[in-house]
């Protein structure tokens, strides 16, 4: 990375998602990064994906980086990093290319690098009362509305304790003791059927007056990026619904949208014929940004859950705190549920099977002559 960084570069800001191998990850991306000039570390302590870029973006310094150690949605025993630029994108594939190519191809070094875990706090700041600010921000919380969070076990875990909540707004918090090994362990955005479990469980002993009730939830990934939607009666609402019910409730009929390949049919018809303009971007959420900029769209989103939102383009990337807050602020403004917002799903059942073969080009021309016949 040092080989490629902008001589311009001066600051690199890390994170990361709460994994115990993120210490190892760090330690070794300071031996490299610092092996040839010396940077100013800032590290930022476990937090969310998406503040990263909030922070690049907010600084607007054309000085400094951001590094995430996690691997999102994987198991604990994986790790990665996602490395963002000054203006808080995403690097290109050709850079990421470039990284991957100077790897394979390096002599092993190894210079000792002393390193603390002292939090830049005032960074971390910046990104807990940004999200504060938009929660509160111009809306009368006349409606209680009482949601459960999955974290995951991940990094959003410690988020709720820094942001400022209406009192009409109360949070269940579950599986937010990240302890190095837990994440998405049975959790979060991988297995929201347990939110869901829990949801339904919960509100059989309650009528929707009690304060006991809850009235959605929110499945968290492990680095904070993607969500999925729980309704009060346990219906799970993945990323295509969750486009569906924002844009349908949030924006005109003349609005442009994004989706991806994988955005299911029934969601797409369902904008075809409300006279949305649905664009189809590849998989991916830098795709779906570059989509949203490119078609000045209001809004877009990965079925597995990252979505963004044209209005925070301060954050470049899919925010699962921000889509909570959308959530809330619709709940709020239009008095009613999810369930009455999208009573019935509009997907049409599909299933995504993984096919192993030796050679694609030959099987698609057979899967091509059968579906001509």
């Amino acid at each position: 990375m040092s080989k490629i960084l902008d001589n311009n570069i001066k600051n690199i800001y890390i994170a990361h998602d709460g994994r115990e191998s993120f210490k190892s990850v760090y330690k070794n991306l300071l031996e490299g990064i610092l092996f040839e000039k010396a940077y100013s570390i800032k590290f930022l302590g476990m937090l969310p994906t998406p503040a990263l870029p909030f922070i690049l973006s907010h600084n607007k310094s054309q000085d400094s980086i951001g590094i995430q150690i996690t691997a999102s949605h994987n198991p604990y025993n994986d790790n990665g990093i996602k490395i963002f630029g000054p203006n808080g994108y995403k690097i290109s594939r050709n850079e990421e290319n470039v990284i991957e190519e100077i790897v394979n191809s390096q002599d092993n070094f190894q210079k000792e690098t002393d390193y603390d875990l002292n939090v830049d706090q005032s960074s971390v700041d910046l990104y807990t009362h940004y999200l504060s600010e938009k929660l509160t921000k111009n809306i009368k919380f006349k409606k209680k509305l009482n949601i459960a969070l999955d974290c995951s076990n991940g990094a959003v875990s410690n988020i709720f304790k820094s942001l400022t909540v209406p009192n009409n707004i109360s949070f269940v918090l579950l599986n937010n003791l990240s302890n190095g090994k837990n994440i998405n362990h049975n959790c979060g955005a991988v297995y929201p059927e347990n939110l869901s479990q829990f949801i339904k469980d919960t509100n059989k002993k309650h009528d929707k007056n009690n304060n006991e009730w809850i009235d959605f939830g929110i499945a968290f990934d492990g680095d904070g990026d993607r969500t999925i939607l729980i309704s009060d009666s346990g219906k799970i609402i993945d990323g295509d619904e969750i486009l569906y019910i924002l844009s349908t409730c949030n924006h005109p009929t003349t609005s442009t949208i994004v989706g991806t390949v994988m955005t299911n049919y029934g969601i797409r018809t369902s904008f075809d014929k409300l006279g949305y303009n649905f664009i189809e971007t590849a998989v991916g959420d830098k795709n779906v940004l570059e989509g949203i900029i490119q078609h000045k769209a209001k809004i877009g989103s990965e079925s597995s859950g990252h979505v963004i939102h044209a209005d925070t383009n301060i954050i470049p990337i899919g925010d699962a705190m921000i889509t909570l807050i959308k959530i809330i602020h619709l709940l709020v403004t239009s008095n009613s549920t999810i369930d009455e917002l999208y009573p019935e799903s509009l997907k049409i059942p599909s299933e995504l099977i993984n096919v192993t073969v030796t050679n694609k080009k030959s099987w698609i021309k057979i899967i091509l002559q059968i579906l001509r016949k």
